[in-house]
C-alpha cells in the first residue's frame, strides 16, 4: 500500500458496502415523507444519498411515532437521522457563510459588468418552498440558471480552499465529524424544471475537500444520476483493496466516498413560537460556530447577522421585502431607483444607520429576536449594533477585500453615542439644505448655552459623511503606538462628534460629501468653509493627522499657525492657555500622586502652603470671571440672535450666513 507524503498517520481503508437498490431507497422516501411531511423531491433526495437506507428506515420506526434525535435550538427543536451519507450525493452550500464578506453585491458593481466575483448576483438566503409549511425542514434557493449555481460554487470553492482548507487532514483520515444537511432545493429563474440535493448546513468546507479528493464538481450533484456508473467505481476501489493493488489517491478516495451526517428532517416549533425552519436551522449552526475549530470570524458573523436582523425586521413589518433587499445590498442603483430608493452610497448609508438606531421598542425588540436567535448574546450594546450596519454599508462598496476590511475595522467606530440616544431620521436632503440646517442647529444651542449641539441635522450629516471620511482614509481608528503620528487616539466617532460641534467642521463633513460624491480626494476647509490652499493655491488633501490636530477633545489645544495676523495671534494665544492648562491638569495630579514611607498621598500629611493656595485660588478665581464673560461674547455673537440681526444687505454677497458663520 503507498504512503502518504505527510507526517499525519493515515487511517486504515475499509471496504465499501454497495450502493443501495432502488426500492431500498423508495420506501426510505417514503417513510420520510410520511413521518416528518417532507415533500417527494426533498425526501427522494436525502433517501438516494444514505448509505444503508434500509436501516435507517427501521430506526425511524412507526410513521405516527418516528424516532429521531432531538436538537435544542431557540424557538423548538430540530429533529435529526445520523447516517452515513454517499459524498458524491450531497452539496456543500454553494451560499457558505465564511464568504459572506467577501461578495460582490449588485449595489456596489451591476452583475456580470465587473470581475469574475461579480459575474451573477450572490445567491439570496435560503427560504422555505412555497409550497410546503414554514415548519418543514426544507429549503429553497433561487437561481437564475444552472450557470450561476456553478458560479457560486465554484466562488465559495476558491475561498474556502484559500481560508479554510482540509484537504490535507480528510485524505488521510477522511471526515471524521457529521456534516449536517438538509434538502435543498434549486429554482430556476430561466423556467427549467427545479432539482434537489442535500446540502451542507454546517460543514461545507469539509464537504468541498471532500469533493475536491473525489474530483467532484459540487454543483452537478444537483443534476446529474448515474447510479451504475457510481456502482462501478465502489465494485474497482473494493477490488484493488483486496488484491492490495490500491494507489495512495484512491486510498484517499475510499476514505471520502462515505462520510458521517446528522440530515435534518423536522422541526418542532415551541407552542407560542413563531420561529420558521430557516431561523431554526441558522441558529443551529450559529451556536456552533460560537466556539469552533476555525471560527467564521467577525466579518462573517457579523454579515450573517445583519441578514438575520433584515428578515426580523421584515417578519414583524418593520420594512418590506424590497426595502430589506436595498439594505442588504441586493438591488442595483438602477433597481433601487426604480423603487424610489437612493442610489447614493452615502444616503443608503445613513438609511441603514438611522434603521437600525430608531429609538422604538420593536426595532430593539426585533434586532434582539434576530441575535439572539443566532448566537449566544443577551445583551444587545450600541458597539453590536453599529457592527450590524457596517456590515451592510459595506456591501456597497466595490474595492479590493483588504480595503473593505480595513474599511470594517474603523467604520463600526464611526457612529457615536448621540446617533444611538437622540432620536433622528435620516430626510435625503442634499449636502448644501442639510448643511444650512446643521449650522442653524450649532447657532441655537450656542445661543442657548448648551454644551453640545444635539441636532438631527447634524447627526444626519455626521453619518453620511462617516462614510467617505474613513472608506477614503481621511479619517482612521486607532493605530497603537508602534510608529505612529497620530496625536491621539480617539475613536473615529469622537473627532467626528468634535467636528459637528464647531462650524467649520460642519463644513469639513459638508466637503467630505461632495468631494465623494465627484469622485475626488476630500480637501480641507478653513474656518470659514472655503477649501484651503498652500502657498501655491493649490487645494489641501484631508488626512487623519489634520483632522484630530484641527478638532480635538474639548479644552484641548488645536495645532499652532504659521502666520502672522491678527487672528493667527489670537488663535495661537487661545491654544497656549488650552496647552498650560494641560500642563497644569499633569501638575496637579502628579502632586496628589506622590506617596510617602507609609503609601499616603503627601499632600494630604503635609499639606500645601496657605500663601501658595490662596494665590492660585485667587488666580483661579479672576480667569473664572473672564470664562464666563468670554464664553458670553461667544455666544452673543455666533448665536441665532446674532446671526438674524445681521445687516440685509449682507445676503447680496456670494457667502451666505451659514457658508461664512466663523466660530473664533
Amino acid at each position: 500500500m503507498a504512503k502518504f507524503d505527510t507526517p499525519i498517520l493515515p487511517r486504515p481503508v475499509e471496504a465499501l458496502p454497495e450502493y443501495a437498490d432502488a426500492r431500498a431507497r423508495r420506501a426510505l422516501a417514503e417513510r420520510l415523507s410520511d413521518a416528518f411531511g417532507l415533500s417527494a423531491g426533498a425526501a427522494t433526495c436525502l433517501a438516494n444519498a444514505v448509505v444503508d437506507p434500509s436501516s435507517v428506515r427501521k430506526s425511524i420506526g412507526e410513521p405516527d411515532d418516528p424516532n429521531a434525535e432531538r436538537i435544542t435550538v431557540p424557538g423548538g427543536h430540530l429533529l435529526g437521522i445520523r447516517t452515513p451519507v454517499w459524498a458524491r450525493k450531497v452539496m456543500p452550500d454553494p451560499r457558505n457563510p465564511r464568504t459572506l464578506p467577501a461578495r460582490k453585491h449588485p449595489f456596489a458593481t451591476d452583475p456580470g459588468a465587473g470581475r469574475e466575483d461579480s459575474k451573477f448576483r450572490p445567491l439570496p438566503e435560503p427560504r422555505t418552498p412555497k409550497d410546503v409549511s414554514p415548519v418543514t425542514a426544507e429549503l429553497a434557493v433561487e437561481i437564475e440558471n444552472r450557470h450561476h449555481l456553478d458560479w457560486a460554487c465554484g466562488m465559495a470553492k476558491t475561498y474556502v480552499q484559500a481560508n479554510n482548507d482540509w484537504r490535507s487532514s480528510i485524505r488521510a483520515h477522511g471526515v471524521m465529524e457529521a456534516i449536517w444537511l438538509v434538502s435543498t432545493t434549486y429554482q430556476h429563474g430561466d423556467g427549467a424544471d427545479p432539482v434537489w440535493a442535500p446540502t451542507s448546513a454546517e460543514g461545507s468546507s469539509r464537504t468541498t475537500a471532500v469533493h475536491d479528493i473525489l474530483d467532484v464538481r459540487s454543483a452537478d450533484v444537483a443534476y446529474e444520476d448515474a447510479d451504475p456508473k457510481f456502482r462501478s467505481h465502489i465494485k474497482r476501489l473494493n477490488e484493488a483493496l483486496r488484491a492490495g493493488t490500491l494507489a495512495s489517491e484512491h486510498e484517499a478516495m475510499m476514505r471520502c466516498e462515505a462520510v458521517p451526517a446528522l440530515v435534518i428532517v423536522a422541526f418542532e416549533p415551541h407552542g407560542n413560537s413563531t420561529t420558521e425552519f430557516p431561523t431554526a436551522l441558522k441558529s443551529l449552526v450559529a451556536l456552533r460556530h460560537v466556539d469552533p475549530p476555525k471560527p467564521w470570524g467577525e466579518g462573517p458573523e457579523n454579515e450573517a447577522l445583519a441578514d438575520e436582523m433584515l428578515d426580523e425586521f421584515v417578519r414583524r413589518r418593520l420594512i418590506s421585502p424590497t426595502e430589506a433587499a436595498y439594505y442588504a445590498g441586493g438591488l442595483t442603483k438602477e433597481e433601487a431607483r426604480a423603487a424610489h430608493l437612493s442610489d447614493d452610497p452615502v444616503r443608503r448609508a445613513a438609511a441603514i444607520v438611522g434603521l437600525v438606531t430608531r429609538r422604538d421598542q420593536e426595532i430593539r425588540d426585533a434586532i434582539r429576536a434576530a441575535v439572539t436567535s443566532q448566537s449566544t448574546r443577551k445583551k444587545i450594546v450600541r458597539s453590536l449594533v453599529n457592527d450590524l450596519a457596517t456590515a451592510l454599508i459595506l456591501r456597497g462598496m466595490d474595492d479590493e477585500p483588504a480595503r473593505i476590511e480595513r474599511a470594517r475595522r474603523y467604520l463600526k467606530k464611526g457612529f457615536g453615542q448621540a446617533v444611538h440616544e437622540i432620536a433622528w431620521q435620516p430626510t435625503g436632503r442634499d449636502v448644501d439644505a442639510l448643511l444650512t440646517a446643521a449650522l442653524a442647529e450649532l447657532r441655537k444651542a450656542v445661543e442657548d448655552g448648551a454644551e453640545e449641539a444635539g441636532g438631527t441635522s447634524t447627526i444626519e450629516l455626521a453619518v453620511r459623511a462617516t462614510v467617505p471620511l474613513i472608506t477614503k482614509g481621511a479619517l482612521v481608528g486607532d493605530q497603537g503606538t508602534t510608529n505612529s503620528r497620530q496625536p491621539d487616539r480617539r475613536a473615529p466617532a469622537e473627532v467626528i462628534d468634535v467636528m459637528r460641534q464647531t462650524p467649520q467642521g460642519l463644513h469639513q463633513l459638508a466637503q467630505a460629501l461632495r468631494d465623494y460624491e465627484a469622485g475626488v480626494a476630500i480637501r480641507m476647509v478653513d474656518e470659514d468653509g472655503r477649501l484651503a490652499v498652500d502657498e501655491e493655491n493649490g487645494d489641501k488633501p484631508l488626512n487623519d493627522t489634520y483632522l484630530r490636530c484641527e478638532f480635538p477633545p474639548p479644552g484641548k489645544s488645536k495645532a499652532h499657525r504659521l502666520g502672522d495676523s491678527p487672528a493667527d495671534h489670537f488663535h495661537n494665544a487661545t491654544q497656549a492657555l488650552a496647552k498650560a492648562f494641560e500642563e497644569v491638569e499633569k501638575a496637579f495630579r502628579a502632586l496628589q500622586e506622590v506617596e510617602g514611607d507609609d503609601g499616603r498621598p503627601l499632600v494630604e500629611v503635609k499639606g500645601v502652603p496657605l500663601r501658595d493656595c490662596q494665590a492660585w485660588r485667587d488666580l483661579c478665581r479672576e480667569m473664572d470671571e473672564e470664562f464666563v464673560v468670554w464664553s458670553r461674547t461667544f455666544q452673543r455673537v455666533n448665536g441665532v440672535k446674532a446671526a438674524r440681526s445681521q445687516p440685509e444687505e449682507d445676503d447680496d454677497d456670494d457667502d451666505d450666513d451659514d457658508a461664512s458663520y466663523v466660530a473664533e
